[in-house]
């Protein structure tokens, strides 16, 4: 392989495809990217078998070749380059990269053991597009209730159901759950589960690099996000998501409090510093619902704290503990100017939360064990 490429192309694209890889100290390839120079171009291929990232530019090609290579060092020694242009030369086990004062030489490893990554999206069952700062925007508000871990795959995910023109994305650790509707431009169908590290590998792309229009694509058993030259192929989970629907549509408040979300934001960050290793209930904080009035109050080890709050509330008086950390991350994704209402029923039922005028975005979350 001989190539010669921009520099700052080359940067960009292999900081696109170092999203998708991890350390695979069983198969240490699956920590390279890939790339093949072919017809004017060069790809970049990074993958971990479960999400595969693929991204190309315009090069000249002298030579048509693949390599595969380690990327950490080469970014950074590429990004300490002054000069406008590299070549990158394959010779022997050796990668080079020439500037017009500098050659050097990179280990690779054996392309040939690269995973073959075959896949097909031009006959998508259903897609729909998307801007890619809303997507980011999107798996930012729901991403944090998924199930973490590997012992309830089937919940560590972020679930994407479209219909009606509408995308639902849902996201549930049995102990809280995130609902949130987006519009969209295409009426399709539907019902899928996203693995949740390929959620936060999309989102750290896409903090760096704001796509514009993606297209977002369903075929058989992967999902794909296409963006004019970078390609994003995930496998989706294919293990049964829990009747959200029920949880929805089932549940019944009769008491309801309203505060600016920004003053309350406040409060709770407060407490958290109290709650945050408490070693009976972590995070976990009391609230005590009276007329017009709220006491919240929780302990460390060595301190006690307690908020006597004036709020807006309907309803009988009530007694129940809350995850403090578990409302933060739903509130922090709320405008701060806005009013957020939170609806309740009994110590040991759920709550339900949502910004004023907006059921789009909706946030469940379960009470923890009172103590005597």
């Amino acid at each position: 392989m001989f190539v010669k490429i921009d520099r700052l192309e080359f940067l960009k694209k292999l900081r696109i495809v170092e999203k998708a890889i991890s350390e695979n100290k069983v198969k240490p390839i699956i920590g390279c990217v890939y790339l093949k120079a072919k017809d004017g171009k060069i790809t970049f291929y990074g993958t971990n078998l479960e999400i595969t990232m693929v991204s190309t530019a315009e090069a000249l090609v002298l030579e048509d070749g693949v390599v595969a290579f380690q990327p950490q060092l080469i970014d950074e020694y590429v990004k300490e380059l002054s000069e406008k242009e590299l070549s990158l030369k394959v010779q022997g086990n050796g990668l080079v990269i020439e500037t017009e004062d500098s050659s050097t030489e990179f280990s690779t490893m054996n392309a040939e053991e690269y995973p073959k990554i075959e896949y097909s999206y031009d006959e998508a069952e259903s897609w729909f597009t998307i801007e890619g700062q809303r997507l980011l925007s999107v798996f930012e508000k729901v991403k944090y209730s998924a199930a973490t871990g590997s012992e309830n795959l089937a919940m560590n995910c972020i679930r994407l159901e479209a219909s009606d023109k509408v995308a639902r994305f849902i996201t549930t650790d049995t102990y809280r759950m995130t609902y949130l509707e987006q519009e969209i431009d295409t009426d399709c169908k539907l019902n899928i589960s996203i693995p949740l590290n390929s959620a936060d590998a999309i989102t750290k792309l896409l903090k760096v690099e704001p796509l514009e229009t993606i297209k977002v694509l369903f075929n058989k058993n992967y999902i794909y996000f296409i963006s004019g030259e970078t390609e994003i192929i995930c496998r989706i989970i294919e293990l049964t998501f829990p009747n959200y629907r029920g949880i929805l549509e089932g549940a019944t408040y009769n008491k309801k409090f309203i505060i600016k979300n920004e003053e309350f934001s406040k409060i709770l960050k407060r407490v958290q510093i109290f709650v945050k290793n408490n070693t009976d209930a972590k995070n976990g904080a009391l609230l005590e619902f009276s007329d017009k009035r709220l006491l919240i109050s929780g302990t460390s080890s060595i301190a006690k704290v307690v908020e006597d709050i004036k709020i807006d509330y309907e309803g009988s008086p009530l007694r129940i503990s809350l995850n403090v950390k578990f409302l933060l991350e739903f509130m922090q994704n709320l405008d701060n100017e806005k009013n957020i209402i939170i609806e309740l029923k009994e110590a040991n039922s759920s709550v339900k939360i949502i910004e004023e005028g907006n059921d789009k975005y909706i946030y469940i979350v379960m009470p923890l064990a009172l103590k005597d």
